[in-house]
């Protein structure tokens, strides 16, 4: 049985691997795939850090969970989050939400 020609097939796949490149590209820009993080104020992050490794976390878990957050709730969602957490109601979404991300962050 004689060998397969290595170069026609190459020169065969070339366009198609550019077509499904091409189409791979586009998707990912249109969709959106791959969270954005939201930006917060420097001093909220800073604070966010404090406060978690206060708490016990350390630096790669707690910039990990506060990545979680800024990927789902915007600065205006989180501050909203904050002020209730200081009067004392922490909505339950979002300890579901955090600790779901420190399960997740702790397997990194």
């Amino acid at each position: 049985m004689a060998p397969l020609p290595v170069a026609k097939i190459s020169k065969k796949m070339k366009p198609v691997s550019l077509i499904f490149g091409a189409i791979l590209f586009v998707y990912f820009i249109l969709c959106g795939c791959g969270q954005k993080k939201h930006d917060y104020p420097s001093d909220v992050t800073q604070n966010f850090m404090n406060s978690c490794q206060e708490t016990g976390g350390d630096q790669k878990m707690c910039s990990c969970i506060l990545d979680k957050i800024q990927e789902k709730y915007t600065y205006e969602e989180f501050s909203s989050i904050e002020i209730k957490m200081q009067a004392g109601q922490t909505p339950s979404e979002f300890l579901n939400f955090v600790g779901e991300a420190r399960a997740e962050c702790s397997k990194k």
